[in-house]
């Protein structure tokens, strides 16, 4: 039996090995937005992609990048064809014309589109021909582009059907990472982890608190049977969204339905890289799993019923 498991664990080593993404950023970064909701952006617009249809999540994609992101970014409409006409049509048109546009939004870090290579912040990043290209850095989703508020698009996604809540948090939750640090840098060696718009329950552990840019609450996970997923996790909300105008007017001890995309958590990578050293607080805490949080996108039901 002992020798099964140490083959199991030289196999799940080799394949972490194999798959491995690098992510180094630059640990003021980490710093700067370990409590920070949102980002701005001076973006360059290189590609768009076409407006999804809503069966394909109803967003449009824009690949390009900022002073502000550093490296190779994509940055997402939700609900694109209700800004068709707006804040889209800026984006298209300014494809390819190294015109930056202002673009606010979400940040996310996270590995679902990226290949087995390295993304170092600061970098060089040539113009790109493909919005499907890959990428661990989005601003998704955007809350304004020049200066046209675009907050209504988080909202339910007409024709979308959502990831189910205990495919994705198992997958979530069991992402390995090893989290280094050198020179002002932070490298988050990880592997692909997908599972975009996950429905799933909340159960608030705290009141709403004040983040940058927005808000935040810890809060239990639970699929809409009820059932318990994650003891706890922490959600943020982007200032001015439905999302957080709905959250503002809750207590913990409330549940409501949500629909989230997950994000690295730069303030758990900050505590770990901060307290590395600590063998009772913190023992071998840089190869615990990946750390993350949920970015709530949308409502789906402000009272679900799910037992006490």
């Amino acid at each position: 039996m002992k020798r099964n498991w140490c083959l199991l664990l030289i196999f799940l080593s080799g394949a972490l090995a194999s798959a491995q993404i690098e992510i180094t950023l630059n640990r003021q970064f980490v710093d700067d937005f370990a409590d920070r909701v949102t980002i701005d952006s001076n973006f360059r617009v290189d590609v768009t992609s076409k407006i999804h249809s809503a069966s394909q999540d109803g967003d449009i994609h824009v690949a390009g990048t900022s002073s502000e992101t550093g490296m190779l970014t994509v940055a997402e409409v939700m609900n694109a064809k209700t800004e068709k006409t707006k804040a889209v049509k800026t984006l298209m048109g300014a494809a390819g014309t190294n015109q930056p546009v202002q673009i606010s939004g979400a940040w996310r870090i996270w590995s679902e589109h990226g290949g087995e290579q390295d993304y170092v912040q600061g970098a060089n990043v040539p113009p790109v021909d493909n919005s499907g290209v890959a990428h661990v850095f989005e601003i998704h989703p955007i809350t304004r582009v020049a200066g046209e508020d675009v907050t209504h698009t988080w909202e339910p996604i007409p024709g979308f059907t959502y990831k189910d809540a205990d495919d994705a948090f198992q997958t979530y939750e069991r992402t390995r990472s090893k989290i280094s640090e050198a020179n002002g840098t932070v490298t988050i060696a990880t592997e692909k982890s997908g599972y975009n718009y996950t429905e799933f329950v909340a159960r608030l552990l705290t009141d709403p608190f004040h983040l940058n840019g927005g808000t935040g609450v810890m809060a239990a996970i639970l699929d809409k049977n009820g059932d318990l997923l994650v003891k706890e996790r922490r959600l943020v909300f982007a200032a001015g969204t439905p999302p957080e105008q709905t959250i503002l007017g809750m207590h913990k001890g409330q549940a409501v339905q949500l629909l989230g995309i997950p994000r690295v958590n730069l303030k758990l990578v900050k505590w770990r890289l901060d307290n590395q050293n600590d063998t009772k607080k913190c023992p071998n805490c840089l190869t615990w799993n990946l750390p993350y949080e949920m970015i709530v996108a949308a409502v789906t039901d402000e009272s679900p019923s799910i037992p006490e």
